[in-house]
């Protein structure tokens, strides 16, 4: 439930950052998640309430500064035009910083597993390994799929994130796209194996009588622990060529681009300021 809380959380607190009314029912939509997974008593679903709720606020008052501070100074390099290449892999280990906050966080309610039963641990570990099995399900069909045609969705997904930052692509900036997707390594395989590897290991600490708390607490704190050497090498390369492609587009910005970039940051950084007013009163 630890690695599974920090995961959702994470997920439904930042892409909640794109809707006020989304980011404010985000400790109820987690609640709602956990339970697809396991059947909680009802003295279990008051304290998974009380901790999740202690995070939200938490997450509100101490997190959301943090990225708002990180976007407007992002922002302004981006005005000002003096925004660099190192400027870029900064915030990247920045967004990595945020992670390991909420993972750390996480980690300290202990007190979840250690009310679950036998039963409900096994529970637990079955729907996650049934999940695990749909994703594996999912790859193996898009397998079957021609690889130019993957390839192309791939850069239709970019492409709509992009524009929706900066508007319409110019050629070069196309070209830019399509060159870093085809020089991409594939993820998917290793990324599946890896999560295989990492349950595993998330099932042996957790039927374990009693709960294997410090184990637990590794691979949730730590979980890069169990990355094939493949998969970190291919990770790496990943992250340095989306380094060089955001840097090349940013380069690449005309002027009315670079004016879109502002007033989108200006969007999100006013978002923040309301949610974190709000979390404050």
């Amino acid at each position: 439930m630890y690695r599974l809380l920090a995961v959702i959380t994470f997920l439904i607190l930042i892409a909640g950052c794109t809707a006020n009314l989304g980011y404010k029912f985000a400790d109820t939509l987690v609640e709602w998640k956990v339970k697809d997974y396991v059947d909680l008593t009802g003295e279990q679903e008051e304290l998974l309430a009380e901790k999740v709720d202690e995070m939200h606020l938490w997450h509100a008052q101490t997190q959301l500064p943090l990225y708002r501070d990180e976007l407007k100074n992002l922002r302004d390099k981006v005005d000002k035009q003096t925004l660099s290449k190192n400027d870029i892999s900064k915030f990247e280990d920045k967004l990595w910083t945020f992670w390991d906050n909420v993972l750390v966080r996480t980690e300290a309610e202990a007190g979840l597993l250690a009310t679950l039963s036998l039963k409900q641990r096994q529970q637990l570990i079955r729907r996650l390994e049934e999940a695990q099995e749909e994703r594996y399900q999912r790859f193996q069909d898009d397998q079957e799929e021609n690889p130019i045609l993957r390839r192309l969705d791939r850069i239709s997904e970019v492409e709509e994130d992009l524009e929706d930052i900066i508007g319409s692509l110019t050629k070069e900036q196309d070209k830019l796209l399509r060159s870093w997707v085809a020089d991409s390594p594939e993820l998917r395989e290793q990324w599946l194996s890896y999560r295989s590897n990492w349950l595993g290991e998330f099932e042996k600490a957790l039927l374990k009588q009693p709960v294997d708390e410090n184990q637990l607490s590794a691979l949730i704190l730590d979980p890069q622990q169990l990355r094939s050497e493949e998969l970190q090498q291919k990770a790496d390369k990943n992250s340095q060529l989306r380094k060089e492609f955001l840097w090349d587009i940013y380069q690449s910005l005309t002027g009315e681009q670079r004016k879109k970039v502002i007033e989108k940051a200006d969007e999100y950084i006013d978002l923040l300021d309301s949610l974190i007013n709000d979390f404050n009163d």
